[in-house]
């Protein structure tokens, strides 16, 4: 079998997940789903993944998508600039605080769940995930997101100029004035089944951690079993929230890094070849979860072995 990485820890969490004794982690059930005047503006929506933001107190802005809801944007300010969280690549975090915050926060029930977020109302909205789950961002009152920002921009349609996408511009603000619109959090997020759950397993690749990030430190649910996060990235230089993971749910979790860099495949075939050898056995993969965030190519390969593994499909959650 081709050696892989699996570190468990036991440090305090840093998350006020609560911690037992036993194989079963008890949660309480409140965050987690089971089963104004101002400009309007048409603009398509485009998708990016994730930052950390609340909102300042000058007035909003409605936004008018592409698809016919209006969005409501609120005017936020950083309280820490966009700041580079890997040795190599082009992650970057931020955090914003205050203003419009209880208003946005009413919307955040769920991890998994996004913001629209963008410079100028001309500007196309990135959809970005949320990193903390609503406990902690009540806690903390902020938002916490994680943006990766793209090499290239794109071409504008009509007149051939290439642009910066909002994600460029927003990790690119070095300004102590500057300022973005975010939206609401919106979205289904990661809805759990009624019933029982056993084994719980998470995948994500690169910024695709943000939403697992959140629904790992929420405290939302019971479950009689263990944790495996299959944490897919080039390399430990290319990883966000390294250390968070550590600490999340008490320590608690398994954290499988997957380093395509190392020749041995994508956080899913790390997981196939620890179901197939036996290191992995779930207790009962019909009560188990998945929960997914990744390109395209990963989650349905990654859906694939978990139908194979017994889990259910409906039991498979995305974000989106």
């Amino acid at each position: 079998m081709v050696a892989h990485r699996t570190r468990s820890y036991s440090h305090a969490s840093a998350f006020r997940d609560c911690t037992t004794t036993s194989t079963c982690r008890r949660f309480s059930s409140s965050n987690f789903h089971r089963g104004g005047n101002g400009d309007i503006i048409d603009h398509p929506g485009n998708r990016q993944n994730f930052l950390k933001v609340s909102s300042s107190s000058t007035r909003d802005l409605k936004i008018k998508s592409a698809w016919g809801d209006d969005v409501q944007f609120f005017p936020c300010t950083f309280v820490k600039k966009p700041r580079k969280v890997t040795a190599k690549g082009d992650l970057y975090s931020l955090s914003i605080g205050g203003g419009h915050l209880d208003e946005m926060m009413e919307k955040f029930s769920t991890p998994g769940q996004y913001v629209q977020m963008k410079i100028s109302p001309s500007d196309k909205p990135a959809f970005i995930a949320v990193a903390n789950g609503p406990k902690m961002a009540k806690k903390t009152n902020s938002f916490e997101f994680l943006v990766k920002r793209p090499s290239e921009g794109y071409t504008d349609k009509d007149t051939g100029e290439v642009l910066q996408s909002t994600a460029q511009k927003v990790c690119d603000l070095d300004s102590d004035e500057a300022s973005v619109l975010v939206s609401a959090p919106m979205g289904k997020g990661f809805r759990l089944p009624e019933d029982e759950i056993g084994d719980v397993l998470c995948f994500a690749a690169g910024s695709g951690i943000s939403p697992v990030k959140s629904f790992l430190e929420e405290e939302g649910f019971t479950h009689n079993g263990e944790t495996y996060v299959f944490y897919g990235t080039r390399d430990a230089a290319h990883t966000a929230f390294a250390e968070e993971l550590k600490t999340t749910m008490g320590g608690r979790a398994k954290i499988v890094n997957a380093y395509s860099a190392d020749g041995n495949g994508y956080a899913q075939d790390y997981f196939k070849r620890m179901i197939d050898s036996g290191e992995l056995k779930l207790k009962d993969p019909k009560k188990a979860i998945a929960v997914l965030c990744g390109q395209k190519e990963m989650t349905e390969q990654t859906i694939e072995m978990l139908e194979n593994a017994g889990v259910p499909r409906e039991r498979i959650l995305m974000n989106f």
